[in-house]
């Protein structure tokens, strides 16, 4: 009996029942951070494990790999806040140092506008660097132009709030043609070398005395953010107890979320696309996509500009927040932690952005406190002749530092990255 092609044909893949185990992670991952004070967490992390295993190649349990992923996280999550929970109720009764204390400024910063500024910034280095093999060193300046592209529009060419919003976005987008035309053409590390050169150009340009009446030099400019303010739901603080947010962070934050959460749905659906598949593919080989008729400059071209518009949206936010453009604040250094960041979550990874830049900047926050409190007072836990208080603030940078290297020694794809990303025969 002859088949016809009809009969030959394969049937699309529907979606399977999820598998129990992804399911059961779920909830366990919901409940540790609910109900049981993360006493199931772990569990959800082990079944999220068995989850992802049991149905690594099944094309039709897509959906269960999402519920055993977010299953997992919510338990990586749950078994840190436990683990913390344990340390804090120890140390509380050893050290002389307020580990409360230290806990609550850690968990704010991690929760807070700064985290926010991070992980925007590290997502648009995940789709440069993660996804498409980009050596953006100039992060710092896509962020800038976002951030001054708003204050010169309403403050010198007093044009509405929301013109200057657009204007902010617009222009890391020219900033992306400017250094993409040039450089995405040749070797990688020509971009590295444009884009760190041009980053440093744009900060001492904006500081600059010549320029001060279109930028206002190093004191930057003030007074655009007022229409923001306006739109404030929120009628006093949020105080909680383990965290704490002033009327105006609690609207950043608020504002600051929704963005980094629009961003990532964003990311997760277009490299699910055949697009996003080209991406990676570029990273991988970039020889062997051109020979198969795509054009690898317009592709790089886009995730340039894609990834310099999710920078210039870290610099617009941190514009808002702020409610001032100083050039001091778009320094090297912040290209740099936005890429301590992503490595620390996990490159090519959706959520490797939003958990690294929490992360960095819970234990920034908390090892500031820590080493600020234990070489103050009467009594310190530190001596001086080891450590003084004018030290404290420059510890935690190389504790954090030692921590990533041990970190990418260990677990180079990161946190919640997957080794197959990073390696070089896909193995």
């Amino acid at each position: 009996m002859t088949t016809t092609p009809q009969q030959r044909t394969a049937p699309a893949v529907q979606a399977a029942r999820p598998h129990p185990q992804a399911i059961t992670s779920l909830v366990l991952g919901v409940a540790g951070l609910t109900l049981t004070a993360g006493i199931t967490s772990p569990f959800a992390w082990w079944k999220g494990q068995q989850a992802l295993a049991a149905i690594k190649d099944a094309p039709d349990q897509y959906r269960g790999r999402a519920l055993a992923q977010i299953g997992r996280v919510l338990g990586i999550l749950g078994t840190v806040l436990l683990v913390v929970w344990l340390v804090l109720g120890f140390a509380t009764d050893v050290l002389p140092v307020d580990v409360g204390q230290v806990f609550k400024t850690a968990l704010n910063q991690a929760l807070g506008p700064n985290a926010i500024v991070y992980a925007l910034a590290a997502i648009g280095l995940n789709i440069h660097f993660g996804y498409t093999g980009l050596l953006n060193f100039g992060q710092a300046g896509f962020m800038a132009v976002g951030a001054y592209g708003l204050a010169v529009s309403v403050v010198i060419l007093e044009t509405p709030f929301w013109l200057g919003i657009v204007a902010a976005l617009v222009a890391p987008v020219v900033l992306a043609l400017v250094l993409g035309f040039p450089t995405l053409r040749l070797r990688a590390d020509y971009l590295a070398i444009a884009t760190i050169a041009t980053a440093e150009i744009l900060r001492l340009a904006f500081g600059s005395v010549e320029l001060k009446d279109a930028f206002g030099g190093s004191n930057g400019l003030t007074g655009y953010a007022s229409a923001y303010q306006d739109l404030n739901p929120y009628g006093g603080p949020l105080d909680l107890g383990f965290v704490e947010f002033s009327q105006r962070d609690l609207w950043s934050v608020t504002v600051g979320w929704t963005l980094v959460g629009l961003s990532l749905l964003l990311v997760w659906g277009l490299m699910r696309s055949p697009w996003g598949r080209v991406l990676r593919s570029i990273r991988e080989d970039e020889d062997a996509v051109r020979s198969l008729g795509k054009n690898v400059f317009a592709y790089k071209m886009q995730a340039l500009i894609l990834g310099g518009v999710f920078g210039g949206l870290a610099g617009l936010f941190l514009a808002l927040k702020q409610a001032s453009v100083v050039p001091a604040d778009y320094s090297t250094n912040i290209t740099f932690f936005a890429y301590t960041a992503l490595l620390i979550g996990g490159a090519a990874r959706v959520l490797g952005p939003l958990a690294g830049a929490v992360i960095f900047w819970f234990l920034i926050a908390g090892l500031g406190s820590f080493f600020g409190q234990a070489t103050s007072g009467p009594d310190p836990l530190m001596p001086t002749f080891i450590m003084d208080d004018t030290q404290a603030s420059l510890v935690r940078f190389i504790v954090t530092g030692l921590g990533l290297m041990l970190l990418m020694i260990f677990r180079p794809q990161g946190i919640f990255g997957d080794r197959r990303e990073i390696a070089i025969d896909g193995r």
